[in-house]
């Protein structure tokens, strides 16, 4: 009745399979009592060399945190090379490498599906559970030494299921699998009530995947077949078993290795009959994909289609050197769907391991939805909602797409995290944009505070706060508007005005007095900011004194806006004293206050008051009648007191999360000093020369970062 997993397997030395690369040679592949659906032997070769041309932030926030070690696993550590292969599978069956109907294997196993990230991630799958229902298993093999081995009745040694429990879960000084930490559980699948045993003992471990690599002879899923299959008391034993387990794990089924098949075999497809299990029931597939970094962009498929079970089904390089039965230390090559399988039931251990509050459900949703389906050979037949909101698309060929362990790893989806009154807040827009006044208060405040989010699939992530920060830009210490109009570059306002910016100046007369009004503005989408401003100057002999007075919005965005949804007003006085110290020199004094509030829909609120000053020396006629230098110190607009609060869900040491109101002080830890120099000179009666240069030291309030500018000038009069 049962046929055993479909795989083609070669024999031989590595170092001689590698030193004799050019040679072609024969090799006589293992038939198992159950390689499902072939018309005849396939076996495997060497490609000619002519052809030769022809995982606390999230669990991985992105891959640059373990990139270099990722790299290093999988360049450089002898059990990842290992597993590097250039070949063919000889289709055909004329034991010669023919292009035109053999497919190419340049196969990595671990690399094609993202594992060496997760392993460099430093996960294993410790602590999870793999059952394998195959033909039988050499336990004594180096690879599963040190783990939780629980072995059914009747266990035979065979090369077929012990190459398969190395794939899922070995681990030796020669090879590693997918989960080395994992334990297994083995069965037999010759009797109903093995295969019925094995799943049974692997809904009372808990165990995360039940692998078959294996399925019945030329048995497509029909509703007779069913029927005359599950007609017997074992049977139907052995589906209720199935159907136990599935409620909390995840059943893998290999798909056929016959790539003539047009249907779905019986066991992958077995949802079509019993659609409560399709939550539960991985298909896999077999391919070989030609990757640009880490993204599929071609695939070759080397086993049955997915058919009708492509909603449920994945695809995953199925070619890997793995634990032979003949000695405790033998390894082979071998490829089929019996070894794509195991693959993906090690990578639910991996993502069982890395989000232990999720479902097993939930494991199996995240590695379909993470599959890549962005390459050339994908046509999609459908899409299937994986999640509320959250759709995937699939292929009557290689399913959901290739198996991507570190994709799995990764926020999926939309990313939002939960403030203390209820909103929540999608992280595709940074949590806050912090005010100019305010450098990079905020994000000091959060840099060490793990933030709790969820995607798309429910999988919770912790995010350093600071992450979610964006600190304001800066304006440049020169603009384009500074060379059109070089007399104007030290005219920049450190009184009232600098709380504004720069405004529309209507002058009037006022008595003995000039009165000068603002209005300030400010354009961005969906929003509009407004000020209004006045200032009245006085002549006093020699000097002059000015006073401001400014309200309305924030036009300058020196205050912080929470996720897009605040308001912010302002209120400022300033004054300025310009005395002159000889007919030649003059010295100006300006200083100006305010006081914000802001406000924001996440329930966050701050009372602010800032400040902003500069001393500045003039001299004319210095080296040239005409010319002049300028001198000045300067406290560009900051806050000086005002704090806030924000409430947020955040990670504890143990895992676990709690709401948490995170205090947070606007003011910033060191204030910028401005030092400027600028010198004009007549050159000719129509044109000046000038030369600007600034020094900013702990430029934009950031503590340590300095900046320093110079420009060049020259205007000229038509």
């Amino acid at each position: 009745m049962f046929r055993g997993g479909c795989a083609c397997v070669w024999k031989g030395s590595i170092l001689k399979q590698k030193t004799k690369i050019i040679t072609a040679f024969i090799l006589t592949p293992l038939v198992l009592a159950g390689c499902g659906g072939g018309d005849g032997d396939t076996s495997v070769g060497v490609v000619p060399s002519s052809s030769s041309d022809t995982l606390s932030g999230f669990f991985l926030e992105n891959l640059d945190g373990v990139r270099a070690e990722a790299d290093r696993l999988i360049t450089s550590a002898s059990k990842y090379t290992v597993q590097v292969y250039n070949g063919y599978l000889d289709l055909n069956g004329n034991f010669a490498y023919d292009p035109s109907e053999d497919v190419t294997l340049n196969s990595n196993p671990i690399r094609n599906a993202g594992i060496h990230y997760a392993h460099a991630a430093g996960l294993t799958g410790a602590g999870e559970v793999i059952a394998i229902s195959d033909g039988g298993f050499r336990t004594s093999h180096e690879t599963l030494d040190g783990k939780s081995v629980t072995t059914g009745a009747g266990i035979a040694s065979d090369f077929h299921g012990t190459f398969v429990a190395s794939v899922a879960a070995g681990d030796s000084d020669t090879m590693i699998g997918v989960a080395p930490g994992a334990d297994l559980i083995l069965g037999m699948f010759d009797t109903n009530s093995q295969l019925a045993a094995t799943a049974n003992a692997a809904a009372a471990a808990g165990a995360v995947a039940l692998n078959n690599s294996w399925g019945f002879v030329g048995l497509d899923a029909t509703t007779s077949n069913f029927n005359g299959v599950f007609s017997t008391t074992g049977s139907i034993n052995y589906l209720n078993a199935l159907r136990n387990y599935a409620q909390d794990g995840i059943v893998v089924f290999a798909v056929d290795n016959d790539t003539t098949r047009t249907s779905i075999g019986l066991m992958p497809g077995l949802p079509i009959f019993d659609s409560s299990l399709q939550d539960s029931w991985i298909a896999v597939a077999n391919a070989m994909p030609t990757l640009s970094g880490d993204d599929v962009v071609s695939a070759t498929l080397v086993s049955s289609e997915c058919h009708e079970a492509a909603a449920w089904c994945i695809t995953a390089d199925g070619t890997w050197y793995g634990a032979d039965a003949d000695h405790n230390s033998d390894y082979t090559f071998a490829t089929g769907t019996s070894f794509a399988a195991p693959t993906v039931a090690g990578a639910l251990a991996l993502l069982a391991e890395a989000f232990p509050n999720m479902t097993h459900q939930q494991l199996r949703t995240r590695l379909l939805a993470s599959a890549d389906n962005d390459f050339a050979e994908f046509t999609q037949a459908g899409t299937i909602t994986l999640a509320p909101g959250f759709n995937h698309a699939y292929s009557n060929e290689f399913g959901h797409g290739f198996l991507d362990v570190a994709a799995a790893l990764l926020p999926i989806g939309t990313t939002v995290t939960t403030t203390s009154n209820g909103t929540e807040v999608d992280l595709k827009q940074p949590l806050v944009v912090a005010g100019g006044a305010s450098g990079d208060a905020v994000s000091r405040a959060l840099q060490n505070v793990e933030v709790a989010t969820k995607d798309s699939l429910s999988a919770s992530f912790g995010v350093q706060g600071s992450a979610l920060v964006v600190n304001n830009s800066i304006a440049p210490l020169f603009s384009n508007d500074d060379v059109a109009r070089f007399d104007d570059v030290q005219q920049t306002s450190f009184g009232g005005a600098a709380f504004f910016g720069d405004g529309h100046h209507i002058p009037m007369d006022w008595g003995d007095s000039d009165m000068s009004f603002a209005f300030y503005h400010k354009s961005e989408i969906g929003s509009e900011s407004l000020g209004f401003g006045a200032s009245r100057s006085f002549d006093l002999d020699g000097a002059t004194f000015e006073v401001s007075a400014a309200f309305g919005d924030d036009t300058s965005a020196l205050l912080s806006d929470w996720n897009g949804g605040t308001s912010s007003s302002l209120v400022s006085v300033g004054m300025a004293l310009a005395a002159d110290l000889s007919e030649a020199a003059q010295i100006k004094f300006e200083a100006g206050f305010a006081s914000g509030r802001e406000a924001s829909a996440l329930g966050q609120s701050a009372n602010v008051i800032m400040n902003a000053a500069s001393l500045s020396i003039a001299q004319q006629d210095l080296f040239k009648r005409g010319d002049s230098i300028t001198a000045s110190l300067a406290l560009p607009a900051a806050i000086s007191h005002g704090s806030t609060s924000i409430g947020l869900e955040v990670f504890a040491a143990d895992g676990t999360t709690s709401m948490r109101h995170i205090p947070i002080d606007l003011s910033p830890e060191k204030r910028e000093v401005r030092l400027s120099l600028t010198y004009q000179r007549p050159i000719s009666d129509r044109s000046n020369l000038g030369v600007s240069f600034v020094h900013a030291q702990n430029r934009g309030h950031i503590a340590g970062r300095d900046e320093t500018g110079m420009m060049f000038g020259i205007n000229t009069r038509f």
